[in-house]
């Protein structure tokens, strides 16, 4: 059994394209296992909380140390800390928005990094990544198409900083599946095309 974790970043929902190119991928893998569960995080689907003064001063403390307001306060990073350490796979959308990701994945990322769950310190002040064996897709999609242009903000802004805090959080195989030009009035891509030999596609490093 393959528990597969899809993350939506995506506004537009079924719509979008990064949530279609997932898709893809999450039928390519579950073809190649016997059996896979899957389990699904929309970030848009409702308000995500974002770092305040009050979460930072709950993440300092151990959980006998909080008020109630704090240990409320980190209730969904709770939650979706359980979804992530139960994955063994996990299908992260991210389109590209202004050369970023959307404001709700940067919003998910600071709930799950986070000590004594994702990261620890050692004894001689070293840190390591606490998810360990798991295997990152990323369904990356972008409005314009940058090939051949001597600009690269996909792989410069979007692989490489999500890249870091995979690694930093312990995950070492991360492998990005691209769109780009999902903006063009005659843009056509077959998603199931693209994922068909998901095996060979290239891990980045």
């Amino acid at each position: 059994m393959k528990n597969i974790l899809h993350i939506i970043s995506s506004p537009k929902g079924e719509h979008g394209h990064s949530v279609k190119l997932a898709r893809a991928i999450i039928k390519q893998l579950c073809n190649q296992h016997k059996e896979c569960k899957i389990a699904e995080r929309d970030l848009l689907a409702a308000e995500l909380p974002y770092l305040d003064g009050l979460h930072i001063s709950a993440l300092f403390k151990n959980e006998a140390e909080r008020s109630d307001d704090e240990n409320q306060k980190l209730s969904y990073s709770d939650a979706v800390l359980r979804e992530i350490k139960a994955a063994d796979i996990i299908v992260l959308g991210a389109p590209m928005y202004n050369f970023g990701i959307h404001a709700a994945l940067k919003a998910y990322i600071d709930q799950i990094v986070r000590f004594g769950h994702t990261i620890a310190y050692q004894r001689d002040g070293s840190r390591i990544g606490l998810l360990k064996d798991k295997v990152v897709y990323l369904a990356i999609t972008a409005g314009g198409n940058y090939t051949n242009s001597g600009f690269d903000p996909v792989n410069d802004y979007i692989v490489n900083y999500l890249q870091t805090i995979l690694n930093y959080m312990g995950i070492e195989t991360i492998i990005p599946l691209i769109i780009e030009g999902t903006a063009a009035p005659d843009f056509m891509v077959d998603y199931d095309q693209i994922c068909n030999d998901i095996q060979s596609a290239t891990a980045v490093s």
